[in-house]
Order: structure tokens, then C-alpha cells, then sequence
């Protein structure tokens, strides 16, 4: 597990030999400290999964699975691509689009309607 400070999301990394590979946990710790420049009001508290999966109509696969805890929500992207980087690049790129829209719509983090939990996104 990789857990970073210094103002920064918390960043909890789990799955199979690919979350030890020092290339890929630098490239999702430079995609978290992306995230958080961009929404810097937001506490994060990150859990990424990333595994290999084989898929029988893909082929292989890598998924990265990105939750994040916000006060009163929680968001929640899955993507699997052909590569790890492809995967993390996707992942953090819809969860930026989710918090982009959450802002834009005025939603108040902390006071989610009933009925409107953030769903898991992406493939």
C-alpha cells in the first residue's frame, strides 16, 4: 500500500504484482496529485485496485478500479484497457469528469439526495 501526504490524497494501492511495480505506483501517484490540483476544496481518500484479468471476448486485460471517499459520497469508476497505463489514464480520467460534474451542477457534496449515490462508471 502507498500512502502519501503532504496535503495530497491518501493513496491506498492493492491488487496483484502489477500494484508493485514501481512504474505503475508512480504513474497512479502522479494521477493523484493531478486529481487533487484540479479540486483542491475536495478531502480524497483514494483505493485503487489493479489487476489482470482475462476477458473471453477482450482478450487481456488490465482493470483499474478507483474509489473515492467524499464527505457524503463516495465515487466509484472501473476501466480495463490492454495496458496498465491505458487503464489508469482511463480510470482517473472519468473520476476527473464525475468531480468536474458534481461541481458543476452545484451538488453538494455532504448532502446527496436520496437515490443519487455516485454508480460505478466506465467499462
Amino acid at each position: 500500500m502507498s500512502e502519501k501526504s503532504r496535503g495530497t490524497p491518501a493513496v491506498l494501492l492493492s491488487g496483484d504484482t502489477l500494484a508493485l511495480d514501481p512504474a505503475i505506483r508512480s504513474h497512479i501517484d502522479a494521477e493523484a496529485d493531478r486529481l487533487v490540483r484540479r479540486h483542491p476544496s475536495l478531502p480524497l481518500t483514494l483505493r485503487i485496485a489493479i489487476g489482470e484479468e482475462l476477458d473471453p471476448r477482450k482478450g487481456h486485460r488490465v482493470r483499474c478500479e478507483l474509489a473515492a471517499d467524499l464527505p457524503g459520497r463516495k465515487l466509484v469508476v472501473r476501466e480495463a484497457r490492454r495496458d496498465a497505463a491505458a487503464a489508469i489514464a482511463a480510470a482517473f480520467g472519468v473520476a476527473r469528469k464525475q468531480l468536474r460534474k458534481i461541481r458543476s451542477q452545484g451538488q453538494r457534496v455532504a448532502g446527496d439526495p436520496a437515490g443519487k449515490q455516485a454508480r460505478p462508471a466506465g467499462t
